[in-house]
């Protein structure tokens, strides 16, 4: 552990790691098994995550063993390194026997048990705030319809000799690219996939730019929207917007992937 490191550097850092991956919270629970509101709350601190959790996410996602191990030690040392509780605090004196109870004694006592009822309350009341706050809102997902089409010269709209299809990541030509294009996901014209979110990735046209007077044609798109949409296994790919129909562009209200 590194001097001055903290429960909310940790948490910090775990955040860190995820997002230098490119892996949202929810592609996060699909590899790891962790829900994804557990994931985000151990991002978010002030306290020292479950380690299982940290460490289960950190390799499902790819980082090496020797480094996992290494998220482990540290969690121990900040772990052990906690503040002590503190002592309990000293007894009333004991009063002489046969002593009446004073009107400020019992006074005195009735506030304690008063304050002690409150502070059961308010620690009700922000843990609730709390889970309120790390369950993300109920959010409709959206069927949307592919157009795999290739705008042409002044006005053409035909069908890509090549079908569309769901990537692991959100650039162009992902089907050239090793290990990016998900299997069984080929879709032609007419096709439907489920949304559920959007991000920005690479900017992608639906445009032969090399036709003659490709930029009078109106059924042009560039975009750099993309949108996540489940595969068959339940997983997220993504899809830019340029190959969906008109209607279904502009990320339809979607979250953050």
């Amino acid at each position: 552990m590194s001097p001055g490191d903290t429960p909310a550097q940790f948490c910090a850092d775990f955040l860190g790691a995820m997002q230098r991956r490119g892996v949202s919270f929810r592609r996060a629970e699909g590899l790891s098994g962790w829900g994804k509101s557990t994931i985000a709350a151990a991002t978010r601190g002030p306290g020292l995550p479950n380690v299982d959790l940290v460490t289960d996410v950190l390799a499902a996602i790819g980082v090496g063993a020797a480094d996992v191990e290494g998220w482990r030690t540290r969690h121990e040392a900040l772990r052990d390194t906690a503040p002590a509780v503190p002592p309990e605090p000293a007894p009333e004196p004991e009063r002489a026997p046969g002593a009446p109870t004073g009107p400020r004694t019992t006074r005195r006592r009735i506030e304690i048990a008063v304050v002690a009822v409150l502070a059961v309350l308010v620690v009700g009341l922000a843990t609730a705030l709390v889970v309120v706050l790390a369950s993300p809102p109920a959010v409709e997902t959206r069927t949307v319809v592919v157009q795999n089409k290739v705008a042409i010269g002044e006005g053409q709209l035909v069908e890509d000799r090549t079908p569309s299809y769901l990537g692991e990541r959100p650039v162009a030509r992902c089907a050239n690219v090793p290990g990016c294009k998900i299997p069984g996901t080929d879709v032609g014209t007419g096709a439907t996939f489920v949304a559920v979110c959007q991000l920005t990735g690479e900017s992608i046209t639906n445009a032969d730019l090399t036709s003659t007077s490709i930029g009078q044609n109106p059924n042009a798109a560039v975009s750099e929207l993309w949108l996540g949409a489940r595969t068959p296994d339940g997983r997220v790919g993504y899809i830019s917007e340029v190959y969906l129909a008109p209607a279904y562009r502009g990320g339809l209200g979607l979250p953050p992937c």
